[in-house]
């Protein structure tokens, strides 16, 4: 009985010896099993406690019985960043712990696998996209699952007209292994295009993306104006969608769909206003891009048709009880160089008033001379541009009123400003005033001190010099048509 005690204690007590004197770490990511991996994954354990510095021994293979394990030791640290492993390849890995101080070691963790992505994945432009621009960006997505890729020396794309990627015109590309993206070389229009992307480290190199392909546009598509659009300005504006690579556009106008001796133009811009048009006349235009290595097709054409005449509003057609020196108002142009007038009791316009040039940028006139009452006229426009004069605009009538000049309200409108002052005084008309009048400055003994005779048809706002005068209480007088307005003013220095 007492010897089997005795072994007993033997065997206790090598067993306890037999022990290791620190823990084993816990492998903690990536977790066992983990796919899409980068090259450069960071293995990472928990820490362990010793009596002295804790190295730690890291082994991985692609051989779960660890036969040609690559080595690695760490001190302090619990993780490791790899670098340059093969894509696609399964890898295995365990950690142990070692107390330098007493040397003494734990056992191997359990051991965990993971395996690196094999492939990226494309992004952009979708699969069997079209209308691309002849210089495209093609991307790759930068994360597989949650994780980012990283680990990369390079990415390799390639580009061809054909899926297997062997014609004469193939195209080979490297960019920085943290670049998701990449510019096309200048492509032919109208033309399928087949692309792939693979990884590359220092190590290995990736298998290829999936094939996708897309198709170069093949025409410009037009944005203004729309189709069989009339009216348009003759200095309208002609616009068309931009595409990327594309360094001039050429486009043509005629005037018939057939393109005959069409006008043709070279730009670098989506927009542009065409020359050589006339009032009234009805165009077709079209437009395409060209780069160095090729030339779109002409897209669909659109028509306009430009204004052919000036639109006319006031005196409208057929008003009645008009001011018999009426304000004429039309719709305004813009391009033009200059609008002219005519009116005329006969509606044949045999020997009319016609006005000198109208300026471009007005929109009424008012009449320079005070017609007849009671009586039937007839007015009408035209306008001037580029060498080129549009017809007449139809006829409008109106009938002008019994009596002339301003009514009595309307004197009560003028409105002189500022009061006091002290070396201008201002007086602006209302545009119900019209024609010759005549403004004075009267002192209080009745001596006119300022006397002008002004046409208020060609501006409404007018301004008296009063610097020279002393300062003291003046009469304002202004007459027209045989009405009267009078306003005290001062002078004030």
């Amino acid at each position: 009985m007492k010897r089997i005690f005795t072994a007993l204690l033997l065997l206790i007590g090598i067993s306890v010896i037999a022990q290791p004197k620190i823990y084993t770490p816990t492998l903690l990511s990536p977790n066992n099993g983990a796919t899409n991996q980068m090259p450069d994954v960071t293995l990472s354990w928990s820490a362990v406690t010793g009596l002295g510095v804790i190295q730690y021994k890291l082994e991985i293979d692609d051989d779960q019985n660890f036969t040609s394990p690559e080595v690695f030791y760490t001190e302090f640290l619990t993780g490791y960043n790899m670098s340059n492993l093969h894509y696609g390849v399964k890898y295995y890995w365990r950690v142990k712990a070692y107390d330098l101080a007493t040397g003494d070691s734990s056992y191997w963790s359990a051991t965990r696998n993971f395996t690196v992505f094999s492939k990226v994945d494309n992004k952009k432009p979708d699969n069997k996209s079209k209308e691309i621009t002849p210089v495209a960006t093609l991307e790759w997505k930068d994360r597989l699952g949650p994780n980012l890729v990283t680990g990369n020396t390079f990415f390799n794309y390639m580009l061809d007209t054909v899926q297997g990627f062997d014609s004469p015109i193939a195209y080979s590309g490297l960019v920085s292994g943290s670049v998701y993206k990449t510019t096309t070389p200048k492509l032919r229009f109208g033309t399928r295009y087949f692309w792939r992307v693979r990884a590359i480290n220092e190590e290995d190199t990736s298998a290829w993306s999936d094939t996708w392909y897309f198709r170069t546009l093949d025409t410009i598509v037009l944005k203004a104006p729309a189709n069989n659009a009339t009216n348009q300005q003759i200095d309208l504006t002609l616009s068309w969608n931009a595409a990327n690579g594309v360094t001039k556009y050429d486009y043509e106008i005629s005037t018939n769909p057939e393109f005959e001796e069409p006008l043709h133009f070279v730009t670098d811009k989506t927009s542009a206003t065409p020359t050589g048009i006339t009032f009234g006349g009805q165009y077709y235009w079209r437009v395409r891009g060209r780069h160095t290595e090729d030339t779109s097709s002409w897209g669909a054409s659109r028509s306009f048709t430009v204004i052919p005449y000036p639109i006319l509003k006031s005196p409208a057609n057929g008003d009645t009880n008009v001011n018999t020196q009426p304000l004429f108002s039309w719709e305004p142009m813009t391009g033009i160089d200059a609008y002219q007038l005519q009116y005329d009791t006969d509606p044949n316009f045999i020997d009319g008033f016609i006005s000198p040039a109208i300026g471009d940028s007005l929109s009424s006139y008012r009449c320079p001379y005070i017609l007849e009452e009671n009586t039937v006229y007839y007015w009408r426009m035209r306008v001037t541009a580029n060498s080129d004069t549009s017809q007449w605009s139809p006829a409008f009538s109106f009938t002008t009123s019994r009596g002339i000049g301003m009514i009595e309200n309307d004197l009560d409108k003028i409105n002189i400003y500022p009061i006091p002052t002290k070396n201008f005084l201002n007086v602006h008309f209302p545009s119900s005033v019209s024609g010759q009048t005549t403004i004075q400055l009267i002192d209080l003994v009745g001596q006119k001190i300022i006397e002008l005779s002004v046409n208020i048809s060609t501006q409404d706002l007018y301004r008296i010099n009063v610097s020279h005068l002393k300062s003291g209480i003046y009469i304002l007088r202004i007459s027209n048509h045989g009405n009267t307005f009078v306003r005290k003013v001062s002078i004030d220095r």
